[in-house]
This record gives structure tokens, C-alpha cells and sequence, in this order.
């Protein structure tokens, strides 16, 4: 059972943060951290990785932003199946 817990604090990590779980979801999460020093530190480390990114806002992007990440995704999904 611990894995499925793992695996929820894992998932809801930037829900907790950005304030969109309700009281008994938070302190639920936490309580798990309390006992679970491997999910405290994946907690810790998400929290400072996104400090250190900082905000990006949308006219802090380069002009051809769009263009740059369609080419990226393209080349992740890979050509299109033809029928």
C-alpha cells in the first residue's frame, strides 16, 4: 500500500503547491511527508526546482516560441500514421 500512497503524493506534488487541494487533501499530503522521508524529498527537491525556474511569463518567451515547440513535438510524436 505505501507504493499507491507514494505514487498520489507524487501526482498532486504541484496541486499542493499551487493551493488547489481543499484542507483534509493538505493535510492528508503532509502527513504522508511526516512518515515518508523518500516523498519528503521529492517534495523538497519539486519546491526548489520550481524556486530556481523561476516565473515565466508569456512576453518572456521568444517570438518564435510556438513555432520552436510545435517543431519539438512533431519530432517526439513522430510522423503521422497514414490509413
Amino acid at each position: 500500500m505505501p507504493f499507491t500512497a507514494c505514487r498520489i503524493v507524487m501526482d498532486r506534488v504541484s496541486a499542493i503547491i499551487d493551493g488547489e487541494l481543499g484542507a483534509v487533501a493538505r493535510v492528508r499530503f503532509h502527513a504522508h511527508l511526516a512518515m515518508c522521508p523518500p516523498c519528503k524529498r521529492y517534495y523538497e527537491q519539486f519546491v526548489a526546482t520550481r524556486e530556481a525556474a523561476g516565473v515565466v511569463e508569456p512576453e518572456d518567451l521568444p517570438q518564435d516560441f510556438e513555432q520552436v515547440m510545435s517543431f519539438v513535438m512533431d519530432a517526439i510524436e513522430g510522423p503521422p500514421a497514414h490509413p
